[in-house]
């Protein structure tokens, strides 16, 4: 077991597709001039905003989007998401007047498997901080832990007890971490999502996976 403080390492989204992805042959790409939207129809409730959604809700880069008993996914921009059943997700936006750019996301509950596009961002759980470039993220978020998996890309991590000391992570397939309230980083394997669900995902944004997914016959 290791904690962040004695890593050697550390240092100080028009509506998206309401009636599928594909038709045919062809992908439908999102218009990236409006914030976005779920991608699929919904199950269960979902609220943004405090109010219940509905399959043609608006979802912006400053909206609070929380689920009950089922996973959504949803665009906003070039980013795509896939917020587990009973969770909750908070965006904050580059400016007040921007509905697709986020800056940052707050999960304040439950599961989220994120997929960017360009552009520096900040995760945030109740005990981790993530900064980001363009990459794919998973977590779990609780009060007293977090599970982060940098699913591809590169992201410095640090525990919110200890924003001071980043520990930077690179991946191209799968970097689990665990980091607990009292600031302690310690390495977890892949858990909790899947590489179809970041395939998925990507497929959201007209993008694809930097690794090879095994086809199983």
């Amino acid at each position: 077991m290791s904690s962040s403080s004695n890593c050697p390492n550390c240092h100080s989204r028009r509506q998206f597709l309401s009636t599928g992805l594909v038709l045919g042959a062809g992908l439908i790409l999102p218009d990236w001039s409006f914030a976005g939207g779920f991608s699929h129809n919904l199950q269960g409730k979902v609220w943004v905003n405090g109010r219940l959604a509905h399959q043609k809700t608006r979802i912006q880069a400053n909206s609070l989007v929380t689920t009950s008993s089922h996973d959504t996914s949803f665009v906003i921009g070039n980013n795509a998401f896939k917020l587990r059943a009973n969770s909750q997700v908070k965006f904050t936006p580059v400016s007040i007047s921007s509905r697709a750019a986020i800056s940052t996301l707050r999960l304040i509950s439950g599961g989220l498997l994120s997929v960017f596009g360009t552009g520096n961002k900040k995760l945030i759980t109740p005990t981790a901080t993530i900064g980001i470039r363009g990459t794919a993220v998973y977590m779990e978020a609780t009060e007293q832990t977090s599970y982060v998996c940098l699913c591809y890309g590169k992201v410095d991590l640090s525990a919110n007890t200890q924003p001071d000391t980043l520990m930077p992570l690179e991946a191209t397939h799968h970097n689990g971490q665990r980091v607990s309230a009292n600031g302690n980083i310690d390495t977890e394997s892949m858990r909790g999502h899947t590489d179809d669900e970041l395939v998925a995902l990507e497929a959201l944004v007209g993008r694809t996976v930097p690794f090879t997914v095994p086809f199983i016959g």
